[in-house]
């Protein structure tokens, strides 16, 4: 397994490398990381409380990365990777103003952002 390089800004994540994302100020869930199906996690948010925050979560790797040919497909609550199936996050709407986001499928190393 290789190192997983970590940044959090005004938030907290529940576990070392998922679960799930709460902003720092008023504690309320922002998202949930699925533990082992992502490479690269970028995540930049604003809370409904107006707090600015941002998860970085990334696996040294020497895989090259592939441009997606279709959005992340969503499976009940999770946005899921349209090759495999993939769960990789879910962002709590109700909780989140505005958000931006690039992540990486480990399995098949798409990347894809909003």
């Amino acid at each position: 397994m290789s190192e997983l390089i970590k940044e959090i800004q005004n938030g907290r994540i529940l576990k070392n490398n998922g679960s799930w994302m709460y902003c720092n100020k008023c504690d309320k869930t922002v998202g949930y990381l699925c533990y082992s199906t992502y490479q690269d996690f970028q995540f930049d948010f604003i809370c409904k409380c107006g707090n600015k925050g941002s998860f970085r979560l990334k696996y040294q790797t020497e895989n090259g990365l592939t441009k997606p040919n279709e959005e992340l497909k969503t499976v009940k609550n999770r946005l899921c990777c349209p090759n495999d199936d993939s769960p990789l996050f879910t962002i709590v709407d109700k909780n989140i103003e505005k958000v931006k986001y690039k992540v990486t499928c480990k399995k098949c190393s798409t990347t894809y952002e909003n």
